[in-house]
């Protein structure tokens, strides 16, 4: 005959923990997946100037449409962001949307260690890229 426990005899211990990933019959449960980080904020447009060794200066905040408006007279602009496919997008598409066709290059060695990828018109006029910023390259 099967012993019964009285419940004053049972032990919290064996008790299961909050911790315990089993169910109430003993099964493993799914394991947790770890959040999603959270989404990166959108990339920032910023009116630009080349400074020292390649630099890109940035300037007052623009919206998309005072972007395309500056790249039309020629004038430079920078993505900034975390981001890099999100301001690399940007950026082509704004220079797309002042200018028609954009060819993107990578930065110009000749231009200084500080240098940025961007896009420019293709063919030219006007003159001016729209700059974006990279992992390892900033504008200043």
């Amino acid at each position: 005959m099967a012993k019964s426990i009285r419940l004053d005899e049972y032990e919290p211990a064996s008790l299961p923990s909050a911790t315990d990933k089993s169910d109430s019959r003993g099964r493993m449960g799914k394991k947790q997946k770890p959040p999603l980080p959270a989404p990166a904020p959108p990339p920032e447009i910023y009116a630009a100037s080349l400074g020292a060794n390649g630099a890109v200066v940035k300037g007052l905040a623009l919206t998309q449409a005072q972007a395309e408006a500056e790249r039309q007279i020629g004038n430079d602009v920078v993505v900034c962001g975390v981001d890099l496919a999100a301001n690399r997008r940007l950026a082509g598409e704004i220079e797309r949307n002042a200018n028609g066709n954009a060819k993107r290059c990578p930065p110009h060695v000749n231009a200084g260690p500080h240098a940025l990828p961007h896009y420019q018109p293709d063919p030219r006029p006007p003159d001016g890229h729209t700059f974006y910023e990279t992992p390892n390259r900033k504008a200043f």
